[in-house]
């Protein structure tokens, strides 16, 4: 206690006086706004600091398709008609008729498949790929030539429509190779670059697809794919921009040409 007024803190009972009238009507303030009058602070605090509205992007993945099933594609012969597909003799001479000088003469699904038993083709075809062009190729004596002796052009246009560089992305050439097949197959000979020595390449190597031995020769304009199947050898040449391994899957994915679609009879 102090013992007198001299030694009592500056402000004395008057200070203290006006501090508790000020505590006194915050008291009765808190008092009016309810029985939790302090509740709704910590709540937006809450909101605010714990729980922000953040904006979101969803994010759709998307794949591009890297084939088309063959059954897609439109056939650009298969309009021509075949009515003497049960006389092959027959058939292939009205195929020859409609030569106009060259050796590659437009035809039709049914009239390869007739003059080329088993003959296959890929069960797929390079993304964007829509059109497939097919012939049969003839010596000059009328009779089905050995090498080629079909092709069929994959196209990303009507064929003939656009420049072959732009919308031609493959070419699966068909040639009648009986000697070489029996003997690769029988052992006779080893699988071997020297097979196609007489061929214009960069390069030469062999791979598996599947349990076949196929070639990959690869030239200035692009990648060939050969491999033996059947009496068949076939090669398959794919533009600069179809992926190495779009054509690997196609030469590993073949079907008999008369099971794709319905060919026009």
């Amino acid at each position: 206690m102090w013992r007198n007024a001299s030694h009592a803190p500056k402000g004395g009972k008057g200070q203290v006086t006006v501090w508790r009238v000020l505590l006194v009507t915050a008291a009765m303030a808190l008092v009016a706004c309810g029985d939790e009058p302090l509740e709704s602070i910590g709540l937006r605090s809450s909101e605010w600091i714990n729980e922000p509205t953040v904006p979101t992007t969803v994010v759709v993945n998307t794949t591009t398709p890297t084939f088309v099933g063959a059954d897609e594609l439109e056939w650009a012969n298969d309009e021509i008609e075949t009515p003497n597909v049960e006389d092959t003799e027959t058939l292939l001479a009205e195929v020859f008729a409609r030569r106009q000088g060259d050796r590659f003469i437009q035809a039709s699904r049914l009239e390869i498949a007739t003059a080329l038993p088993d003959v296959g083709f890929p069960g797929m075809a390079p993304n964007g790929a829509e059109w497939v062009s097919s012939q049969l190729v003839f010596d000059n004596d009328g009779s089905v030539a050995d090498d080629p002796s079909a092709a069929f052009g994959i196209w990303s246009a009507e064929p003939y429509t656009r420049s072959r560089s732009v919308a031609q992305m493959a070419v699966l050439r068909v040639a009648m190779d009986l000697v070489t097949a029996t003997e690769l197959a029988s052992g006779e000979i080893e699988p071997s670059c020297a097979i196609f020595a007489d061929r214009t390449t960069d390069s030469c190597e062999i791979f598996s697809v599947g349990q076949r031995d196929t070639w990959l020769l690869t030239a200035s304009g692009g990648p060939t794919l050969v491999w033996f199947e059947g009496p068949y050898r076939y090669e398959l040449f794919g533009r600069s921009f179809v992926p190495l391994d779009v054509l690997r899957r196609m030469s590993g994915e073949m079907v008999p040409l008369t099971s794709i679609g319905a060919p026009a009879s």
